[in-house]
């Protein structure tokens, strides 16, 4: 009998578990998943994809590779939604560059990833 109950407990505890554990950070796919692109001759790029969360999203920011603060705080059009096909316009790349963008849902769970743009 204690040995039947042991192993209910255990099996409840295992499926308890396992059910609730998601993988809850936001996806950013790039548009045709390149990750990096040529500026023009004005040195603008606009980066494109999209952002899945299964929680919603908070915010999404992009900062130049080196820098401490975001160039761009998207806090609006993002916020709110499980999925965002995003586009940003990049200006002044005057030699090839690093943007970094972190996307994070209001759950606190964050994601970067790196976009070259070449000049």
């Amino acid at each position: 009998m204690k040995t039947k109950a042991l192993l209910l407990i255990s099996l409840v505890s295992i499926l308890f578990f396992t059910s609730c554990s998601k993988d809850s950070t936001p996806k950013l796919t790039f548009a045709n998943n390149v990750t990096e692109g040529q500026a023009d001759a004005g040195g603008n790029y606009t980066i494109t994809g999209t952002m899945t969360s299964e929680v919603n999203l908070d915010k999404v920011t992009l900062t130049k590779e080196g820098q401490n603060n975001p160039f761009l705080v998207d806090d609006s059009e993002a916020k709110n939604k499980n999925t965002y096909a995003f586009s940003y316009l990049v200006t002044g790349i005057n030699s090839n560059t690093y943007i970094i963008l972190d996307a994070y849902d209001q759950d606190g769970g964050k994601t970067t990833a790196k976009f070259l743009i070449r000049k």
